[in-house]
């Protein structure tokens, strides 16, 4: 007991020195901290940079079945470093390595890369321009019910005022094979089999040279002045014939824009991978409209539709990958990167 007595007597003596050591007779000034804002955290490594989001989607249909993918929105006038890359492939790469690629030709740091436009036998059918030089153009003919059609499919580019625009192109043979603008896909109608006779070209009324400093081909176009024009243009652009499947949901991936300027990435997985249906053109179309977008158009789907993250792993599940554990990517002619410049 007497052991217990004098140790709680020289605790409680502790105690009261101490307390009284941080009293008011304290010759000792308490600390005033400095007026001034926290300092910022370090970022952290592989995040996505101011003026861009990716978010995920999962969308309940009008049947109740399901579309789920991701959309990333970049915001150039937020971030100035952020920029819209259309890449031509020579050579058919899978988007992580176009990605991966890109990060070691010191172009910038990659931040999303999704496919691009239509390819076959390892060839882009769609136009690409890269730093204002035309790479490859749209296919310029068709066939449907043994007539040769010349179709004029929807491209989106950034010009070099930062702005961003879709319209109907061919490439004229007249003036080298280089993208004017059309006004509309002109007079082509898959649905009723009647087609131009001859394509169009630098004369045509309405043709006007269009000269992006970055632009994509694709279609069909999605989404005009904030309108859904996907099924009219699916028709018109001469597609159902191509493999698409505009009617019918499938994987998709999509570019637009929105009305303040927003550059607006889509992908959606089809096909019953993760659970999802994919989206009809249409239904493609409406949610780019609820997203914001005022101009937008179809990019390559099915197998082709990959959306790679900032840290240069595939965010959705390609439609290739089936049963697999291992995510399926195809190789590609052309893709769209979005980077942030150093």
């Amino acid at each position: 007991m007497k052991r217990k007595f004098v140790f709680f007597a020289l605790l409680a003596a502790c105690v009261s020195a101490t307390c009284s050591m941080c009293g008011n007779d304290s010759d000792t000034p308490e600390y005033e901290f400095p007026d001034g804002p926290e300092p910022e955290p370090e970022p952290e490594p592989d995040t996505y940079p101011h003026g861009l989001t990716v978010t995920e989607f999962a969308d309940d249909l009008a049947d109740g079945k399901r579309c789920l993918g991701f959309v990333a929105t970049a915001d150039p006038k937020a971030n100035p470093k952020l920029r819209f890359n259309a890449v031509h492939l020579p050579v058919q790469k899978t988007p992580t390595r176009i990605h991966a690629d890109f990060d070691s030709e010191n172009r910038g740091k990659p931040c999303v890369t999704t496919n691009a436009g239509y390819w076959w036998a390892g060839n882009s059918l769609s136009l690409l321009v890269s730093g204002g030089v035309v790479e490859s153009i749209e296919n310029q003919t068709v066939t449907r019910d043994g007539k040769t059609v010349y179709p004029v499919r929807a491209s989106f580019g950034q010009m070099a005022s930062g702005e961003f625009e879709t319209h109907w192109i061919y490439c004229v043979s007249d003036d080298g094979n280089r993208p004017y603008a059309f006004p509309s896909p002109l007079d082509n109608d898959e649905r009723t089999g009647t087609y131009m006779p001859a394509p169009p070209t630098s004369k045509t009324p309405g043709a006007a040279l269009w000269t992006p400093q970055e632009a994509v081909g694709g279609g069909p176009m999605l989404v005009k002045e904030g309108r859904n024009v996907a099924e009219e243009c699916y028709w018109r652009e001469v597609f159902d014939g191509g493999g698409i499947a505009g009617t019918s949901r499938q994987p998709r991936t999509a570019v637009g824009a929105t009305a303040d300027g927003k550059l607006l990435l889509l992908v959606c997985d089809g096909r019953g991978m993760r659970g999802s249906e994919g989206f009809t053109l249409a239904e493609l179309a409406d949610k780019l409209i609820a997203l914001g977008a005022v101009e937008a158009i179809n990019l390559d789907g099915g197998g082709s539709s990959t959306m790679v993250g900032c840290d240069g792993t595939v965010l959705n599940r390609p439609s290739d990958t089936g049963d697999a554990e291992t995510i399926v990517q195809r190789a590609v002619s052309t893709a769209i990167v979005i980077s942030e410049t150093n």
